[in-house]
Formats: structure tokens, C-alpha cells, sequence
């Protein structure tokens, strides 16, 4: 993975299967055979990446959400989005 930033472009990864479980919504990442329970901000940002959008786009959407500073709110998405290229959830484009 690259250095993500405000202009990296990323979407869910055809790999991962997302599903709402008793009310919880989770993520099956086949490659490594996980499951990634997310939190309603997880949730938010998983639906945001269900088509290709920028990191800025979806850092102003989450700080108007929210009411969150936008450089607060993209450091943690940017620590996120990582996580989640790392277990192959999502890919950058």
C-alpha cells in the first residue's frame, strides 16, 4: 500500500462481503479469512466507498456528519482507510 492522501481514491474491494448481523454490520475478508465487525462511523465510511471517492470527499462529509475538524476527521479516516487496505476490505484506485 501507498501513502494514502487527501487525493487517493479508494472503493470497497470486490473481495470483501459485507453483511448486517443482528443489527451489526460486519465485513468477511476472504484473504485473510477475517471478519471486521464496524461501528456506526465504520459503517458510514464503508457506504462512502461503495463507489470510487476521493479521501477529501469523504473527509467533508464525515466532518459535516459529524461536527468534526476536518483535519482531525481525515487524520482518523487516512489511520482507517489503511487498516482496511491491509486486510483487503477496500483498494485504492
Amino acid at each position: 500500500m501507498g501513502n494514502i492522501g487527501p487525493a487517493t481514491i479508494v472503493e470497497q474491494s470486490g473481495d470483501a462481503v459485507s453483511r448486517d448481523v443482528n443489527g451489526q454490520l460486519v465485513i468477511f475478508t476472504p484473504a485473510e479469512g477475517t471478519v471486521h465487525e464496524l461501528d456506526e462511523l465504520g459503517c458510514f465510511i464503508w457506504k462512502l466507498c461503495a463507489e470510487p471517492t476521493s479521501i477529501d470527499a469523504m473527509t467533508a462529509k464525515i466532518a459535516a456528519e459529524y461536527d468534526v475538524d476536518e483535519a482531525v476527521a481525515q487524520k482518523d479516516l487516512t489511520s482507517f482507510l489503511a487498516k482496511l487496505i491491509d486486510v483487503g476490505a477496500i483498494k485504492e484506485q
